[in-house]
């Protein structure tokens, strides 16, 4: 370059570039100095930034999960702390069920014994509906699942373990009865010149009792003592056993002269019987009754005239039958296409129960022998229910259902008004086949539907009025709203997010801890008066939240105590050595979640954060190479006044 150009000074243009760039050099020095970060903007390091930032979600989320696992270690301590108060109300009404159980107590003992432990059952009932944690209820089985019908006074369902989210339709086919128990003492024929006390009184007198006795009710295992007197009319005694809460309710008969029982639940497991009658009590009452025994007549009761009352004394209760139909989840179980569409779902069994109540047991087990026999549309196609394995798939798991005990007929309980035992119309209100796997056909009173007369060939009878309805060879089925409910099951366990990432959950189930859950009461579901298995009861009494706890009143019963309060004492030991569980693995995760947030952050820091001594090196050589060149852009500026000496 020849020294005399001065329109263009290359030199100092070349000085000035290089102190620009190191200028723009050291703002970045300074900036990384003053953030204490490496990458401040995306053109800092593209690649890096994005790292970093996905780095950044991941520890994000590592941080916000430990605490959730800390949350959800609090919440599991809240409920098995409670739970350590149930052990100790358990372990007290043990002490109390092996104390009544020597014969050093006397009846009175026991009956104050008896009720310390219905005061330790309302109490574990209450904890059970109390324990919250952030106003979620912990122990009545909701924060496990949750079961819900469309008509609550037909069916109530609860849930007491793992469910499986699904819908079902549940058919009553046969609501069942209760025990029924019709005294035979014919009170107004006792006379003083037959024995009575000739003091115009009715009373238990009359019937040789004198002083004050026991009489023993037994339901279900548990022995009741009611303690009645010599002066006791039958109404007196009616009256201390509906105040004694027994599991029966107590009537007189249309004449006043007999007293009448009734089970408060249906079934045979609710048979009424009275243990070992010590003092002759139910014998002289003129009641009969036993566990074991079957529905036949045992003998008719007869009214003061002798004319037969058509009552049995002794009628036991009977099973209640259900049908169950899957109407999600056809994934599982394919709908059969012949079903017209609307009618579609699978039928998972016919299931059978000796009370009105459902457990996990009796939902497991379906009628095998059985099926439901279905005609369509007035012709003779048929689809035949199957069964389904339950045991795979998980349906009808965690559940239990409760049959109201108002519920007076299933679609195929007869209707007999007029005491034929044949079919006519008018005498059945509700009706669908149900037959043996042998069945082929029905007519002429061959191959039969079981629990219902013969059906005479070529009739229709409908199944809402009654009537018949055409002519034709297929009997008509319906569906029945009175006796048929649609149940909602949905699994709602407690989903803690313990990761950072979509699917890393761990599901809590806090079980039922009430005392019907734990097997220590059978509470009674009605809307309405109780059924005696023929008529509602005369007293008029109305049955609304019946319970039916342990009883300690007899040494018999307190023995028989001590193996239920056992089995509850292992299912709360078994739900707190499970809440344990998930603690600890909870608190594991806790320490996982620390050290892997703890490394991503060293990670993320390697890329996004500045090393200041490396950054500090190179600020000092950029603040050298400036003040170098801001003297070098003076030396280059200065240069074209060379150009001066040649004008001279």
């Amino acid at each position: 370059m020849s020294m005399g150009i001065i329109n263009h000074n290359v030199s100092a243009v070349n000085a000035l570039r290089t102190l620009a760039v190191t200028n723009n050099a050291m703002n970045k020095n300074l900036e990384r100095l003053s953030s204490g970060l490496r990458i401040n903007r995306a053109a800092d390091d593209a690649a890096g930034l994005a790292v970093s930032e996905k780095m950044r979600g991941q520890i994000n989320g590592l941080d916000q999960a430990k605490r959730n696992s800390q949350d959800a270690i609090s919440m599991i301590q809240t409920a098995e702390g409670v739970l350590d108060t149930s052990h100790s109300i358990i372990q007290r009404m043990r002490k109390l069920a092996v104390q009544a159980a020597t014969d050093n107590y006397t009846t009175y003992d026991r009956k104050r014994i008896q009720k310390e432990i219905n005061e330790l059952t309302d109490e574990l009932d209450r904890i059970s509906q109390y324990t919250e944690f952030n106003t979620k209820k912990l122990l009545d089985g909701s924060a496990t699942g949750v079961a819900r019908v469309n008509r609550d006074k037909v069916l109530d369902a609860s849930v007491v373990g793992k469910v499986v989210n699904a819908d079902y339709s549940i058919t009553i086919l046969d609501a069942g009865s209760a025990c029924h128990i019709h005294g035979n003492a014919n009170l107004a024929d006792i006379s003083s010149a037959n024995g009575g006390d000739a003091d115009s009184i009715a009373n238990l007198r009359d019937l040789g009792i004198y002083g004050d006795q026991e009489l023993h009710i037994s339901v279900d295992g548990q022995s009741r003592v009611i303690s009645v007197n010599e002066a006791d009319t039958l109404e007196d005694v009616k009256r201390k056993i509906n105040n004694a809460n027994v599991g029966v309710i107590a009537g007189l008969d249309a004449e006043g002269n007999d007293l009448t029982m009734t089970s408060t639940h249906s079934g045979s497991r609710f048979n009424i019987s009275f243990g070992d009658d010590p003092d002759g009590v139910a014998s002289k009452l003129g009641l009969m009754g036993g566990a074991e025994q079957d529905n036949t007549s045992i003998a008719h009761a007869f009214d003061s005239a002798g004319n037969d009352l058509g009552l049995s004394l002794f009628t036991s209760g009977t099973d209640t039958i259900i049908s169950i139909t899957n109407i999600t989840n056809q994934s599982l179980f394919p709908t059969d296409p012949s079903v017209p569409t609307g009618t579609q779902g699978v039928s998972l069994g016919i299931f059978k129960s000796n009370s009105r109540i459902f457990t996990e047991k009796d939902l497991t087990n379906p009628i095998n022998n059985h099926s439901v026999f279905q005609f369509l549309g007035g012709s003779n196609s048929s689809t035949w229910g199957t069964a389904a394995d339950l045991t795979q798939s998980g349906l009808l798991k965690g559940l239990s259902f409760h049959i109201d005990e108002d519920i007076t007929h299933g679609v195929l309980q007869q209707n007999d008004d007029d005491g034929s035992n044949t079919w006519v119309a008018g005498d059945f209100d509700h009706w669908t086949g149900y037959f043996d796997h042998t069945t082929s056909a029905v007519g002429d009173g061959e191959n039969q539907p079981e629990h219902e007369p013969a059906v005479p060939n070529n009739h229709t009878i409908d199944p809402t009025s009654g009537a018949e309805a055409s002519d034709t060879n297929a009997i008509s089925t319906a569906y029945d709203p009175e006796v048929t409910v649609r149940l909602s099951v949905r699994d709602t366990r407690q989903v803690f997010h313990i990761g950072a990432n979509e699917g890393q959950t761990l599901a809590v189930d806090f079980g039922n801890m009430s005392s019907e859950a734990l097997g220590l009461t059978t509470s009674h579901y009605s809307y309405g008066n109780t059924n005696d298995g023929k008529s509602k009861l005369m007293n008029g009494m109305t049955s609304y939240n019946f319970q039916l706890n342990i009883s300690v009143e007899t040494q018999k019963s307190a023995e028989a105590a001590i193996t239920t309060i056992n089995n509850a004492l292992n299912m709360i030991s078994e739900e707190r050595a499970k809440l344990g569980a998930y603690q600890n693995s909870l608190e594991k995760s806790v320490d996982y979640l620390g050290i892997a947030y703890e490394n991503q952050v060293a990670s993320e820091s390697r890329i996004r954060d500045v090393d200041m001594a490396k950054e500090m090196t190179s600020y000092t050589r950029n603040q050298i190479l400036m003040q170098s060149g801001t003297a070098m852009l003076a030396q280059a500026n200065s240069k074209p006044q060379s150009v001066l000496q040649l004008l001279r």
